[in-house]
């Protein structure tokens, strides 16, 4: 009876495990690829009859992968948008805006794992950004999870914020709450 040695054995493993891992990236990256360079400084603008609602701009779009301490997992791809500035008429028309994001060919589904980076929201008529923040992403279809913000001084104290929510739609559209030391601020950041 022929025994195989415990190396031949492990060097098959190894392979095998090699030709798994080859094979998940050979269908994760074209999935990557369409997503990247097709947003790369591209301005998409939202109308509400033919007046200008809002735009947003996108200098980078790219495949990030998720970080768990030092490490980085290639099989766990995150949509980023670098660079991203939204101006808008009113609060109300931030909904419209973001929703223009799917005029960009992304499902709901890949809106929900996008992750947004340096983030400027502002006015169409304002001089500076009212908000910005380091990240930002949609926890809910109606609120978008903001991190590092800060808010323009005329608004709010040069205090920054190191998390905050952004409600997108709805009756509060456009009001921006964070914890404070144990107490709930909120701020109407787009009110005349």
């Amino acid at each position: 009876m022929h025994r195989s040695s415990p190396i031949t054995g492990r060097g098959i493993f190894i392979g095998l495990y090699c030709l798994v891992i080859w094979l998940c990236g050979a269908v994760i990256a074209p999935a990557q690829m369409a997503f990247g360079p097709a947003m790369d400084d591209a301005t998409m603008e939202a109308y509400h009859g033919v007046q200008l609602a809002g735009r947003i701009h996108i200098t980078r779009a790219y495949i990030d992968h998720q970080r768990f301490g030092f490490f980085r997992l290639g099989l766990a791809p995150v949509p980023v948008v670098d660079g991203v500035q939204i101006q808008i008429r009113s609060a109300e028309s931030l909904t419209n805006v973001l929703q223009s994001l799917g005029s960009a060919k992304l499902s709901s589904d890949k809106l929900r794992h996008l992750e947004f980076r340096n983030v400027e929201i502002s006015l169409l008529n304002d001089k500076s950004p009212r908000l910005r923040a380091d990240k930002a992403r949609l926890i809910a279809p109606n609120v978008l999870e903001l991190s590092h913000v800060s808010v323009s001084s005329a608004l709010q104290g040069a205090a920054p914020i190191s998390r905050a929510t952004l409600q997108v739609s709805g009756p509060d559209c456009g009001l921006l709450s964070w914890n404070d030391s144990g107490n709930s601020k909120e701020l109407p950041l787009f009110k005349p």
